[in-house]
This record gives structure tokens, sequence and C-alpha cells, in this order.
């Protein structure tokens, strides 16, 4: 019987990582069970978030079966056992739907599941269940809240009641800051991963474009979609990475892969020591309302000062070359364009890849008639501008239109942006403040990754911002959390976790700042005692 003094010992499951939770694992401290039947009696506990849609029926059956593998054979690594949660647009081969917030798509899964998945349940994880998440990616309408699906109802954030959680990745950023799985799946089209990992105070990773395998996860841009993580340290996101990496034939985006072995990325997270490395400040992507005596702003300085101290060369004013352009740009057209048409095309694509589709969605014409005679999909209070739009404009990737403004973005992105801005400074990588503004979109477009890490908190005293669209939810309140951004090149993953690590370890934001206002209590030493909220 495990005594009182080491039950005490366990981790806290609100901060548990999964380095932590391999040792307790490989010792026999805890199993996978235990730590399965804890993170289903937290997420019972905090329902009131909505972060979580469905619990996996199967999750503890697979984690016995796990635990009863260790004990026979040798564990398969540092991944054994761990419970993950996975956005509801990434399929895997679980009694579990896929369906990207929408009843459209309830009952319709892919023959196979995402090979990424599919690689990390090799790895030996196991798929606690999915996450509630922004309707259709925030790709419905512009003005439908984040985090809110017809299935999955308003996902909430963990810092401040009713609090907005950012998405598209709302749930699945919500159930790692509050410790509802030991780390979790998201995607990102442009900035669906970093945004809401800045609202609730975890590490947001999204990798290069073609470094991951994107097969298997609801599109909005095959160009431009990612499957990345949100979790509670940069070594985490390390140890998912390492795992979900390589070429899979499914997709052919990882086919130009440029090494032929996959690196364990955790090698880049082992020192604060930054010699040699060079970041550049774009300072004319920034926000508008980033006033130098903001809180963002005045946390930002103090992290440059950080990074310099750890031995990286900070190049200020290393700004993109024709970042007005682009702002122009989007005020006269926003890249809706581009998506839109590959929206068209690559949603039919997926829907003609379904095993079951029960009902018969087979094209963004169908998705909008069905969320209009379906009154769970609340449709005309929850609008669909840009499903619409998508119907109603002339425009698909083979016209002239979509040919012209894709050239334009990737100029944008690319010497009008971040390479001209890192090619004539020699920069390894970029820093921005906030998860938000133009730098992210262009690395979006580029599919460059990106890496958000906990910077800051906003302080007592500040006021209340509401979202201007209902339900009008919190945007900036005392005790709400904001980042730091970095950003680098195709295929240059390992040196923003080397600079993630790195900061994370010597400002502790994360570690010793504010907890979430609500966290679920249940932990191990309550199951062990028999003893469950």
């Amino acid at each position: 019987m495990t005594g009182s003094k080491e039950l005490e010992s366990l981790p806290s499951l609100l901060h548990l990582t999964i380095e932590e939770a391999a040792k307790g694992l490989q010792s026999g401290r805890f199993t996978s069970v235990a730590l399965t039947k804890a993170y289903i009696a937290r997420i019972n506990e905090a329902s009131e978030f909505k972060a979580v849609l469905q619990i996996n029926p199967d999750a503890l059956t697979v984690a016995q079966q796990l635990d009863e593998e260790r004990v026979r054979f040798r564990g398969r690594g540092p991944l054994h056992g761990i419970p993950i949660l996975v956005k509801d647009n990434v399929a895997t081969k679980d009694k579990l739907d896929v369906s990207a917030g929408s009843y459209a798509l309830l009952g319709a899964k892919p023959a196979v599941e995402s090979s990424v998945i599919a690689k990390l349940r090799a790895a030996g994880v196991v798929v606690l269940g999915t996450t509630n998440m922004s309707e259709w990616a925030n790709f419905r309408g512009l003005h439908v809240s984040s985090g809110w699906s017809a299935r999955g109802g308003q996902t909430l954030g963990a810092y401040y009641p009713n609090q907005n959680p950012s998405g598209s990745s709302s749930g699945t950023a919500v159930a790692a800051a509050l410790g509802l799985c030991t780390a979790a799946i998201g995607t990102e089209t442009s900035g669906s991963i970093v945004e809401p990992a800045e609202f609730n105070n975890v590490v947001g990773f999204k990798p290069s474009r073609g470094l991951i395998a994107n097969d298997g996860a609801i599109p909005i841009s095959a160009r431009q979609d990612i499957i990345g993580t949100l979790t509670r340290t940069v070594k985490d996101a390390a140890y998912l990475f390492t795992n979900m990496a390589g070429r899979s034939e499914r997709d052919e985006g990882t086919w130009n892969i440029p090494f032929d072995t996959i690196p364990d990325f955790c090698t880049f997270c082992n020192t604060t020591d930054l010699s040699g490395v060079t970041i550049g400040v774009p300072r004319n992507t920034f926000r508008a309302d980033h006033d130098p005596t903001s809180p963002v702003m005045v946390s930002f300085e103090a992290a440059l000062k950080t990074l310099s101290s750890a031995g990286a060369k900070v190049i200020d004013r290393a700004d993109f070359p024709e970042a007005d352009g682009y702002k122009k740009l989007n005020d006269q057209s926003p890249n809706l364009v581009s998506l839109c048409a590959e929206f068209k095309r690559d949603i039919a694509r997926y829907l003609q890849s379904l095993e079951t589709n029960p009902n018969h969605i087979h094209s963004a014409e169908d998705i909008i008639e069905f969320i209009k005679t379906t009154p769970a999909e609340e449709y005309p209070d929850r609008d669909m501008d840009i499903f619409l739009w998508t119907r109603d404009k002339d425009i698909d990737v083979g016209s002239d239109k979509y040919q012209q403004r894709l050239e334009k973005e990737l100029f944008y992105g690319g010497e009008g942006g971040i390479l001209g801005a890192m090619d004539k400074h020699d920069l390894d990588l970029l820093v921005v403040p906030s998860s938000q503004g133009i730098a992210i979109d262009l690395a979006a477009i580029m599919g460059f990754p990106v890496l958000g890490v906990p910077l800051g908190f906003f302080p007592e005293g500040t006021p209340v911002k509401l979202e201007d669209k209902k339900p009008n939810l919190v945007n900036e309140a005392p005790g709400i959390p904001y980042s730091l951004t970095f950003i680098s090149k195709s295929f240059s993953d390992g040196v923003l976790l080397r600079v993630g690590y790195a900061f994370e370890q010597l400002s502790r934001v994360r570690a010793d700042g504010p907890l979430p206002f609500k966290p679920p209590t249940t932990e191990l030493k309550d199951l062990e005692l028999g003893v469950e909220n």
C-alpha cells in the first residue's frame, strides 16, 4: 500500500510534465490507469469550461494494456502510457468523432487515422479524448466567438471568469492549462495554436509545414494547415514533436524533409546559454495597440534583456522591408481570398476520403445548407459569413485572382517580410510580443515554425475589456496571460525550441506565475486513497 508521505509527494497534475510522468510510470510510483482515471475525474470536475468534447471510452483499456506491456517488456519510451487530448479535427481510429465541432460531420470518419496520431500511438500515448474547438477552425464566420462550436458549446479561458479562450485550438489550450491531460494536440492555419496558448499560459508550438504530416486533419488549407502541440513546457513540446515528425506517404508535403533521420528535439532543451544565436526584433510588425508603457511591451523589453544576458545577440529594428505593403493589401482585401479558394478544394477532397458520411456532406455548399437547416448550429445567431463568401465569390485555385493574391502573400512573407529581415541581418530567428500581428500571419503563409512561450500577466487594476462579438467574452483583465513569440525559417524548429526553452527556464513565468482562477483539485493521491471529487 502506498504510504501517506509518498502519496503527498505525488506530482500535481496541474503542473505535471511528460518527463515527470514518464519517470513516475517507469518507477512504478503510479500507473497509466491511475493517471488516466485522475484526468477523467479532472475533466468531469472542470466541465463548466467545456474544454473537452469527448472522453475515449477505451482510454482505460488502452492504459491497462500499456501498463501490462511495461511490466512484461521494456517501455516504448518517454511517451509510453502518457494520456493526451486531441483537437476535434484530427482523426483517430478510436471510438471518437472528428467533426470540427459541427453536427455536419458527426459520425463521419476517414478510413485511416492521422499519420501523426498513428506515430504517437506507436510511441505509447493514450488518446484520452477530443477537445472542443472554434467550429470549423474559426473559418465559419467573422462574428462567431472563439471556442464556440455547435457540438461543444462555448469553451471558456482558464484565467478569468468568462474569459475568451482564443482559438481555434481553444479546448486544447484550456485542457493543457487546467491539467486535464499531460499534453495536447492542436492545429493551426494562422494563429490557431499560438493564440489560445497565449490566452491560457501554455506553450504553443506550430512546427514547420512539411516536417509533420497533415493527413487526417479536417482542412482549411492543405498548403497552410499544420498539426502542432500545446503543452505546459517547451521540453514537453519537444518530446511530442520528436515522435510526430517525419515523412508520410499520405502527405507529399513531407517528402522534402532535408534530413534522413529525425533528431531528438529534446537535445535542444538542455541549456540556457544562447551564445552564437542572433535574434531580430521586427518592430514595424507589432500591433498598433502595443503602447511602450503597456504591460505587454514592458514585459517584452525585459525579455529582450533576458535573452541578451543569456548570450544571444539581439538586433533591434530588424524590420520587414515591405510590412506597410502587406498591411495595405490586407486592408484592401483580407487573406481570405486565398484561403477560401483552397478551402473549397481541400474540404471537398477530405469529404471524398471519408469512409462513413452519414449526413452526405460532400462540399462547402453542403456544409452551408446543413448549417442553415439544423437548429443546433444556431444560424443565423451565429453567422457563417466566411462560408457564404467562399460560395458566392467566383474564385478558385485555378483562377488568376487566386494566383496573383498568393504570389503577393508569398512575396510579403518572403523577401518582403520574414526572409528579407532575416537575410539582411543574418538572423537565426525573430521575436515579437504577443501571438497576434502580421509576423504571425506571414509565418503561417510561408509555413514557417512558430513557438509561443508565456511572458507575463495583466496586472491588478487592468481595465476589463470585452470581445466585440456575442457573448462578449473577456479579452483583457487582471491575471490574463500574454506571451512571447519566436519565428524562424522552415526546418529551423530546433533553434526555436532552444531559445524558447532558455527563456522559459530563465523567466519562469508559468512556473512561478498565477494559477488558473478555478483549477480542478483531483490529484493522483486522491485516487490512491479511494477519494474522487
